[in-house]
Order: C-alpha cells, then structure tokens, then sequence
C-alpha cells in the first residue's frame, strides 16, 4: 500500500535526531548501529504514513492537543502529529525512551 500522507520534522525534531545518530555513531562508536536506527526510523515513518492513526494518542493530562500520537522506533519514542487536511505527518519530537516523557510531553 502507498504512503498517503507526506512527512516533515519540526527543527527540534531534525535536532533531536542528528543528535541520536551523532551518539550512537560517534559516542558510541557504532556506525552500523546508527545505519540500523535509520532504517527502523525509515520504517516507522512509512507505516505512521500510511496508517496515520497507528500510534498510540499521548494520554498526559498536562499536554494540550489530543490528537499528538506516539510510536516506538528501538529505544526512542517518535512523537508526531497527523494533520488530516492536509494529508500530512508532522515529527514532533524524537527522545530516547528512558528519558522524563512527562516533562517532554507537557512541551508538545
């Protein structure tokens, strides 16, 4: 099935995933690992492309929008937000798992 919704990353978004390759393959020395998260990014992108409403909605009482969606992508959590008028897939944000979600969530 063909994508039917187009995809951008907000600038925190393009940030946020430099910086997550820059670690895996600098920090961590681990090129392969970093090629092997891009295609899992690749592939999380095409299906939330094709299937908008895939991700789970953010449930935080604190975040404003209710229609901010989330998805895995190996450790990382994709934030992004299905604009149905325009048959687009805005990347908000993309933060390693781990990390305070509440408080990054309350700034989406």
């Amino acid at each position: 099935m063909a994508a039917d919704y187009s995809f951008s990353f907000t600038d925190i978004a393009a940030a946020d995933l430099n910086e997550t390759l820059n670690y895996i393959s600098g920090e961590l020395s681990n090129p392969t690992a970093a090629q092997s998260f891009i295609q899992k990014m690749e592939t999380a992108i095409s299906t939330i492309r094709t299937f908008p409403l895939s991700g789970s909605p953010v449930d935080n009482p604190y975040v404003k929008r209710n229609d901010i969606r989330k998805t895995t992508v190996g450790n990382y959590v994709l934030y992004y937000l299905p604009d149905h008028f325009k048959h687009e897939i805005i990347i908000l944000r993309i933060v390693y798992g781990p990390r305070d979600r509440d408080r990054i969530e309350t700034k989406l």
